[in-house]
């Protein structure tokens, strides 16, 4: 081989490494939206649901994505490749925050104009291992909030009606406000879990494929 044969041929397989690199991240993060969109309400009579990714989630995905693109954190191949994985990034990490972050309330507005901020962290890191790092703290703290603390809230949130005094109705109404807790069965949080898994495994994903080409 010829040193002309090897550029042409070394660039077609590099095209080709990006190609199945955006392919198999792509993969995990279409597994995410797909994991994270269903809802299975723990009452009432919708047994099942897909629900995709509302506005605040959408918007925080498109900061997030941008954040870890600045530090290197999620690669984006040039030409067509490129809006291709961003287009899923996007989705995928959006996902991330529809299940993370807690039903709309107060406490929901709250949390992501915190989130919104926490991006700046992310984005001021030095390199890719940084701002992961600083992403998954706030993946964390939006877990404990999600599962530990809204459930307790709303169990521990009630008062009895004394005669006239109608305690339980404004409680309701103040709960509802401060955050409008809809409660799932094990099962779809089981699912939401393996989203927020599957976005691991894409960032992991690129990184080992990235490695080996």
């Amino acid at each position: 081989m010829t040193p002309d044969d090897a550029g042409p041929r070394g660039d077609v397989a590099a095209r080709g490494a990006a190609r199945r690199q955006v392919l198999a991240t792509s993969l995990w993060l279409a597994a995410a939206v797909l994991l994270g969109g269903l809802d299975l309400p723990a009452r009432g009579f919708e047994a099942f649901r897909f629900a995709p990714f509302g506005l605040v989630a959408g918007l925080l995905g498109i900061l997030y994505v941008y954040a870890l693109s600045v530090r290197g954190a999620i690669r984006v191949p040039a030409g067509w490749l490129g809006v291709l994985a961003v287009a899923y990034w996007v989705a995928g990490t959006a996902t991330a925050f529809r299940v993370l972050l807690p039903p709309p309330g107060l406490l929901q507005v709250g949390l992501a104009l915190g989130v919104a901020l926490a991006a700046g962290v992310v984005a001021s890191r030095r390199d890719a291992h940084g701002a992961l790092t600083a992403a998954a703290i706030v993946v964390a703290l939006l877990a404990v909030l999600r599962v530990g603390l809204v459930p307790v809230f709303e169990a521990r949130s009630e008062l009895p009606d004394w005669g006239p005094l109608r305690l339980g109705g404004a409680v309701d109404a103040l709960r509802d406000l401060v955050v409008a807790y809809a409660p799932q069965r094990p099962a779809a949080e089981a699912l939401h879990f393996g989203a927020v898994a599957c976005i691991a495994l894409a960032f992991r994903t690129q990184f080992v494929e990235n490695a080996e080409a």
